[in-house]
């Protein structure tokens, strides 16, 4: 089966970007293959376990967590959580603070990478 990578940058409400990228994760783990994720820029917001949306009954962080259970492995990079003043804690189980090299290595095992 094939390796699939992800970048996201965008935030969780900016842009419907993590929606994209949770249906594709979602639709390339059905099919057997993996899913690697590194979280850069402000798409390291979207793994915060204290997100809070009034309207929302299902947030980004707990699609986010369906996927790490489902197997999907994530990073968010280390200088974007430090320049957003996050700390390793606010994210959810199984999402680590990593930093650029994670990414390479990524690069490095995917047969392909979406960008988001």
């Amino acid at each position: 089966m094939a390796k699939i990578g992800f970048l996201l940058t965008t935030g969780p409400f900016q842009v419907q970007n993590w929606e994209t990228l949770v249906n594709l994760a979602d639709a390339a783990l059905d099919k057997g293959h993996e899913a690697q994720v590194f979280l850069y820029l402000d798409g390291i917001y979207n793994p915060n376990r204290n997100q809070t949306f009034p309207d929302m009954s299902v947030l980004p962080k707990d699609r986010f967590d369906k996927l790490v259970k489902r197997g999907a492995k994530f990073i968010c990079c280390g200088i974007c959580v430090r320049a957003r003043g996050q700390k390793k804690e606010d994210y959810i189980d199984g999402v680590p603070v990593g930093g650029l090299p994670d990414f390479a290595e990524i690069l490095g095992e995917v047969d392909r990478l979406v960008t988001l």
